[in-house]
């Protein structure tokens, strides 16, 4: 997921704060997803793809 979000999030045009703002989740806690340094909870995860628009398969990189 490390290298998914990152990735989404800059296609989408979203800095870590427009982020933080859609998916009600700290900036930092964004930061510590995208480093490696932790891994978001499936709450988490999923507020995270709804506010990026994709699911949470395509955020952690799983094949569809």
């Amino acid at each position: 997921m490390v290298n998914k979000l990152r990735e989404i999030r800059k296609r989408k045009g979203m800095t870590q704060e427009a982020l933080s703002k859609a998916a009600t989740i700290n900036r930092v806690n964004i930061a510590t997803y995208e480093t490696g340094v932790s891994s978001p909870t499936l709450k988490s995860a999923e507020k995270l793809a709804a506010a990026l628009g994709v699911t949470v398969d395509e955020l952690i990189g799983k094949a569809g």
